[in-house]
Protein backbone atom coordinates (compact mmCIF):
# COMPACT_ATOMS: atom_id res chain seq x y z
CA UNK A 1 0.00 0.00 0.00
CA UNK A 2 2.76 2.58 1.04
CA UNK A 3 4.35 1.40 -2.28
CA UNK A 4 1.48 2.32 -4.43
CA UNK A 5 1.31 5.87 -2.60
CA UNK A 6 4.46 6.34 -3.38
CA UNK A 7 4.14 5.71 -6.90
CA UNK A 8 1.50 7.66 -7.30
CA UNK A 9 3.02 10.45 -5.69
CA UNK A 10 5.80 10.16 -7.43
CA UNK A 11 4.02 10.23 -11.26
CA UNK A 12 1.86 12.90 -9.43
CA UNK A 13 5.13 15.00 -9.38
CA UNK A 14 6.80 14.35 -12.13
CA UNK A 15 3.61 15.29 -14.28
CA UNK A 16 3.51 18.64 -12.00
CA UNK A 17 6.50 19.74 -12.94
CA UNK A 18 6.27 18.66 -16.88
CA UNK A 19 2.76 20.62 -16.76
CA UNK A 20 4.35 23.92 -15.12
CA UNK A 21 7.65 23.49 -17.49
CA UNK A 22 5.29 23.14 -20.41
CA UNK A 23 3.01 26.27 -19.32
CA UNK A 24 6.42 28.42 -19.30
CA UNK A 25 7.89 27.28 -22.43
CA UNK A 26 4.19 28.39 -23.72
CA UNK A 27 4.47 31.61 -22.15
CA UNK A 28 7.75 31.96 -23.79
CA UNK A 29 6.91 30.78 -27.67
CA UNK A 30 3.68 33.33 -27.47
CA UNK A 31 5.88 36.01 -26.34
CA UNK A 32 8.58 34.92 -29.47
CA UNK A 33 5.61 35.17 -31.74
CA UNK A 34 4.10 38.39 -30.94
CA UNK A 35 7.01 40.64 -30.93
CA UNK A 36 7.58 39.10 -34.38
CA UNK A 37 3.70 40.49 -35.46
CA UNK A 38 4.98 43.45 -33.68
CA UNK A 39 8.10 43.74 -35.54
CA UNK A 40 6.36 42.50 -38.89
CA UNK A 41 5.73 45.84 -40.93
CA UNK A 42 2.95 44.19 -43.16
CA UNK A 43 -0.82 44.47 -43.39
CA UNK A 44 -3.02 43.74 -40.39
CA UNK A 45 -7.14 43.82 -40.47
CA UNK A 46 -9.06 42.92 -37.32
CA UNK A 47 -13.02 43.82 -36.86
CA UNK A 48 -13.25 45.91 -33.83
CA UNK A 49 -16.42 47.09 -32.15
CA UNK A 50 -17.81 50.70 -32.13
CA UNK A 51 -16.19 51.35 -28.96
CA UNK A 52 -12.68 50.28 -30.14
CA UNK A 53 -13.60 52.48 -33.89
CA UNK A 54 -13.74 55.26 -31.18
CA UNK A 55 -10.95 54.89 -29.28
CA UNK A 56 -8.46 54.42 -33.02
CA UNK A 57 -7.49 51.06 -31.18
CA UNK A 58 -4.63 49.96 -32.86
CA UNK A 59 -5.94 46.60 -35.13
CA UNK A 60 -2.00 44.84 -34.85
CA UNK A 61 -2.05 46.02 -31.18
CA UNK A 62 -5.53 44.24 -30.92
CA UNK A 63 -4.37 41.38 -32.63
CA UNK A 64 -1.64 40.68 -30.38
CA UNK A 65 -3.68 41.15 -27.09
CA UNK A 66 -6.03 37.95 -28.78
CA UNK A 67 -3.37 36.02 -29.30
CA UNK A 68 -2.35 36.49 -25.65
CA UNK A 69 -6.08 35.89 -23.92
CA UNK A 70 -5.00 32.71 -22.14
CA UNK A 71 -7.30 34.08 -19.04
CA UNK A 72 -11.04 34.42 -18.09
CA UNK A 73 -12.63 37.98 -17.48
CA UNK A 74 -14.31 38.34 -14.68
CA UNK A 75 -17.98 38.10 -16.06
CA UNK A 76 -17.32 35.67 -18.63
CA UNK A 77 -19.30 31.89 -18.64
CA UNK A 78 -16.69 28.69 -18.23
CA UNK A 79 -17.45 27.42 -21.69
CA UNK A 80 -16.89 30.64 -23.23
CA UNK A 81 -14.15 32.10 -25.44
CA UNK A 82 -13.11 34.76 -27.27
CA UNK A 83 -13.14 35.09 -31.19
CA UNK A 84 -12.74 37.89 -33.28
CA UNK A 85 -11.93 37.88 -37.17
CA UNK A 86 -9.05 39.07 -38.56
CA UNK A 87 -5.85 38.52 -40.82
CA UNK A 88 -2.65 39.04 -40.03
CA UNK A 89 0.45 39.28 -42.68
CA UNK A 90 3.42 37.35 -41.60
CA UNK A 91 6.80 37.09 -42.76
CA UNK A 92 8.44 33.58 -42.93
CA UNK A 93 10.29 34.35 -39.57
CA UNK A 94 6.62 35.38 -37.93
CA UNK A 95 4.95 31.72 -39.01
CA UNK A 96 8.16 29.71 -38.12
CA UNK A 97 7.13 31.55 -34.44
CA UNK A 98 3.41 30.74 -34.77
CA UNK A 99 4.06 27.06 -35.91
CA UNK A 100 6.39 26.96 -32.49
CA UNK A 101 3.82 28.40 -30.79
CA UNK A 102 1.26 25.84 -31.56
CA UNK A 103 3.64 23.02 -30.92
CA UNK A 104 4.02 24.16 -27.38
CA UNK A 105 0.31 24.80 -27.20
CA UNK A 106 -0.05 21.09 -27.60
CA UNK A 107 2.36 19.98 -25.32
CA UNK A 108 0.83 22.29 -22.78
CA UNK A 109 -2.82 20.31 -23.39
CA UNK A 110 -0.43 16.96 -22.94
CA UNK A 111 0.25 17.74 -19.91
CA UNK A 112 -2.83 18.75 -18.54
CA UNK A 113 -4.55 15.98 -20.01
CA UNK A 114 -1.54 13.25 -18.32
CA UNK A 115 -2.20 15.31 -14.89
CA UNK A 116 -6.49 14.97 -15.23
CA UNK A 117 -6.08 10.76 -15.01
CA UNK A 118 -4.44 11.34 -11.32
CA UNK A 119 -8.06 12.92 -10.20
CA UNK A 120 -9.64 16.33 -9.62
CA UNK A 121 -8.32 17.29 -6.26
CA UNK A 122 -4.43 16.91 -8.05
CA UNK A 123 -5.14 18.88 -10.79
CA UNK A 124 -7.06 21.55 -8.71
CA UNK A 125 -3.40 21.55 -6.38
CA UNK A 126 -1.67 21.76 -9.53
CA UNK A 127 -3.32 24.84 -11.59
CA UNK A 128 -3.28 26.45 -8.29
CA UNK A 129 0.56 25.86 -8.08
CA UNK A 130 0.44 26.84 -11.97
CA UNK A 131 -1.07 30.25 -11.13
CA UNK A 132 0.89 31.07 -7.68
CA UNK A 133 4.46 30.38 -9.93
CA UNK A 134 3.09 32.87 -12.34
CA UNK A 135 2.19 35.51 -9.58
CA UNK A 136 3.54 38.41 -11.06
CA UNK A 137 1.27 37.42 -14.58
CA UNK A 138 -1.84 36.63 -12.57
CA UNK A 139 -2.20 39.84 -10.39
CA UNK A 140 -1.53 42.25 -13.40
CA UNK A 141 -4.32 40.03 -15.32
CA UNK A 142 -7.02 40.47 -12.37
CA UNK A 143 -6.24 44.26 -12.12
CA UNK A 144 -7.65 44.15 -15.66
CA UNK A 145 -10.58 42.32 -14.86
CA UNK A 146 -9.08 38.70 -15.90
CA UNK A 147 -9.49 35.94 -13.01
CA UNK A 148 -8.28 32.34 -14.03
CA UNK A 149 -6.71 30.60 -16.64
CA UNK A 150 -8.68 29.98 -19.73
CA UNK A 151 -7.66 26.68 -20.48
CA UNK A 152 -9.74 26.81 -23.93
CA UNK A 153 -7.74 29.53 -24.71
CA UNK A 154 -4.49 28.25 -23.84
CA UNK A 155 -4.72 25.12 -26.31
CA UNK A 156 -6.24 26.61 -29.21
CA UNK A 157 -4.07 27.63 -31.93
CA UNK A 158 -2.95 30.19 -33.56
CA UNK A 159 -4.87 29.75 -37.60
CA UNK A 160 -1.85 29.57 -39.66
CA UNK A 161 -1.76 29.47 -43.42
CA UNK A 162 1.94 28.75 -45.41
CA UNK A 163 0.31 29.53 -49.05
CA UNK A 164 -1.74 33.18 -48.87
CA UNK A 165 -5.37 32.95 -50.26
CA UNK A 166 -6.93 35.14 -53.07
CA UNK A 167 -10.19 35.77 -50.74
CA UNK A 168 -11.39 34.98 -47.12
CA UNK A 169 -14.59 35.31 -46.57
CA UNK A 170 -15.76 35.21 -42.86
CA UNK A 171 -19.10 33.62 -41.42
CA UNK A 172 -20.91 33.61 -38.13
CA UNK A 173 -22.50 30.64 -36.75
CA UNK A 174 -25.68 31.23 -35.15
CA UNK A 175 -25.73 31.17 -31.05
CA UNK A 176 -28.59 28.81 -29.82
CA UNK A 177 -29.46 26.34 -26.81
CA UNK A 178 -29.95 22.83 -26.89
CA UNK A 179 -32.52 21.60 -24.51
CA UNK A 180 -32.11 18.32 -22.98
CA UNK A 181 -34.65 16.12 -20.35
CA UNK A 182 -33.21 15.14 -17.58
CA UNK A 183 -34.94 12.95 -14.41
CA UNK A 184 -34.15 14.44 -10.77
CA UNK A 185 -31.68 11.69 -9.98
CA UNK A 186 -29.36 12.98 -12.97
CA UNK A 187 -29.84 16.44 -11.91
CA UNK A 188 -28.85 15.14 -8.01
CA UNK A 189 -25.94 13.79 -9.01
CA UNK A 190 -24.88 16.86 -10.65
CA UNK A 191 -24.83 18.91 -7.92
CA UNK A 192 -23.29 16.23 -6.00
CA UNK A 193 -20.56 16.50 -8.12
CA UNK A 194 -20.05 20.34 -6.92
CA UNK A 195 -18.21 22.10 -4.03
CA UNK A 196 -21.06 22.43 -1.12
CA UNK A 197 -21.55 26.12 -1.29
CA UNK A 198 -24.14 28.29 0.12
CA UNK A 199 -26.10 28.26 -3.53
CA UNK A 200 -24.93 24.70 -4.21
CA UNK A 201 -26.60 23.55 -0.69
CA UNK A 202 -30.12 25.98 -1.82
CA UNK A 203 -30.09 24.37 -4.89
CA UNK A 204 -30.11 20.69 -3.05
CA UNK A 205 -32.98 21.72 -1.09
CA UNK A 206 -34.97 22.96 -3.56
CA UNK A 207 -34.59 19.68 -5.91
CA UNK A 208 -35.66 18.33 -2.57
CA UNK A 209 -39.16 19.81 -2.40
CA UNK A 210 -40.55 18.29 -5.89
CA UNK A 211 -41.57 15.08 -7.27
CA UNK A 212 -39.09 12.67 -7.91
CA UNK A 213 -40.82 11.92 -11.00
CA UNK A 214 -40.93 15.55 -12.77
CA UNK A 215 -38.31 15.44 -15.46
CA UNK A 216 -36.45 18.91 -15.49
CA UNK A 217 -34.56 20.59 -18.75
CA UNK A 218 -30.94 21.03 -18.68
CA UNK A 219 -30.23 24.01 -21.18
CA UNK A 220 -26.47 23.90 -22.61
CA UNK A 221 -25.81 27.48 -24.49
CA UNK A 222 -24.08 27.08 -27.89
CA UNK A 223 -21.49 29.97 -28.81
CA UNK A 224 -21.23 31.18 -32.15
CA UNK A 225 -18.25 30.28 -33.85
CA UNK A 226 -16.42 31.64 -36.64
CA UNK A 227 -15.51 30.15 -39.81
CA UNK A 228 -13.64 31.24 -42.86
CA UNK A 229 -13.83 30.35 -46.69
CA UNK A 230 -10.46 30.06 -47.93
CA UNK A 231 -9.97 30.28 -51.83
CA UNK A 232 -6.53 29.31 -52.95
CA UNK A 233 -5.42 30.32 -57.14
CA UNK A 234 -5.11 27.60 -59.23
CA UNK A 235 -2.13 25.45 -59.86
CA UNK A 236 -0.43 23.89 -62.76
CA UNK A 237 -2.36 20.71 -61.83
CA UNK A 238 -5.65 21.64 -59.44
CA UNK A 239 -8.11 24.37 -60.77
CA UNK A 240 -9.28 26.80 -57.71
CA UNK A 241 -9.22 25.12 -54.55
CA UNK A 242 -11.61 25.89 -51.49
CA UNK A 243 -10.66 25.15 -48.17
CA UNK A 244 -13.02 25.69 -44.79
CA UNK A 245 -11.50 26.32 -41.24
CA UNK A 246 -11.96 27.39 -37.79
CA UNK A 247 -11.07 30.57 -37.22
CA UNK A 248 -11.64 31.87 -33.25
CA UNK A 249 -8.02 34.04 -33.73
CA UNK A 250 -7.07 36.05 -36.83
CA UNK A 251 -5.42 34.26 -39.13
CA UNK A 252 -2.09 34.70 -39.72
CA UNK A 253 -0.69 34.31 -43.78
CA UNK A 254 2.16 34.90 -45.70
CA UNK A 255 2.65 37.66 -47.16
CA UNK A 256 5.47 39.32 -49.30
CA UNK A 257 6.50 42.98 -48.50
CA UNK A 258 3.90 45.29 -50.50
CA UNK A 259 1.73 42.63 -50.76
CA UNK A 260 -1.50 43.25 -49.81
CA UNK A 261 -4.09 41.19 -47.76
CA UNK A 262 -6.22 38.56 -49.62
CA UNK A 263 -9.73 39.87 -51.10
CA UNK A 264 -12.28 39.91 -47.97
CA UNK A 265 -15.35 41.48 -46.70
CA UNK A 266 -15.13 42.86 -43.23
CA UNK A 267 -17.33 41.32 -40.67
CA UNK A 268 -18.33 42.49 -37.34
CA UNK A 269 -16.20 41.91 -33.95
CA UNK A 270 -19.29 40.08 -32.44
CA UNK A 271 -22.06 37.95 -33.85
CA UNK A 272 -25.20 38.88 -34.55
CA UNK A 273 -27.85 38.50 -31.95
CA UNK A 274 -30.60 35.92 -33.05
CA UNK A 275 -33.99 36.95 -31.96
CA UNK A 276 -35.37 33.20 -32.72
CA UNK A 277 -36.39 31.25 -30.09
CA UNK A 278 -36.17 27.55 -30.65
CA UNK A 279 -40.11 25.75 -30.43
CA UNK A 280 -38.46 23.95 -26.65
CA UNK A 281 -37.66 27.24 -25.54
CA UNK A 282 -41.49 28.22 -25.10
CA UNK A 283 -42.11 25.05 -22.69
CA UNK A 284 -39.09 25.78 -20.46
CA UNK A 285 -39.53 28.33 -17.50
CA UNK A 286 -37.52 31.78 -18.82
CA UNK A 287 -35.21 31.51 -15.21
CA UNK A 288 -33.49 28.70 -14.36
CA UNK A 289 -34.75 26.60 -11.42
CA UNK A 290 -30.99 25.30 -10.31
CA UNK A 291 -28.75 28.07 -12.04
CA UNK A 292 -25.46 25.83 -11.23
CA UNK A 293 -26.28 23.33 -13.20
CA UNK A 294 -28.57 24.80 -16.09
CA UNK A 295 -31.88 23.33 -15.27
CA UNK A 296 -34.85 24.38 -15.91
CA UNK A 297 -38.02 23.28 -15.16
CA UNK A 298 -40.79 22.77 -17.72
CA UNK A 299 -43.77 25.22 -17.19
CA UNK A 300 -47.03 23.97 -15.75
CA UNK A 301 -48.94 22.84 -18.40
CA UNK A 302 -46.06 20.86 -19.95
CA UNK A 303 -44.47 19.28 -17.13
CA UNK A 304 -44.91 15.44 -17.09
CA UNK A 305 -44.01 12.60 -14.55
Amino acid sequence: MVYERDTHSSASGALRITLLDCFEELLTQLDAFCSAVRRDALPVWVSRTEAELQESLDMRLKAIQLYRALWYEGSEDGRETLTCPGIVGASPETLVAAQICNTAKDAFKTAVLALKTLGRMEMKAVMTDLHRRQESIAVAMRRMGAARLNLKQAYRHIPLLTERPLKIGFTWSRQGRVIQRTRLADVRRLLEQRVETPQVLLERQRLAEISTDEVLAQVRSVCPHLRANLVFAATENFGVRRRLMQTPLPIVTPLQPGQSLPEFVPVPAEPPVSLRLRRADVRIEDEPFLPSVRVHRYRLSYRQG
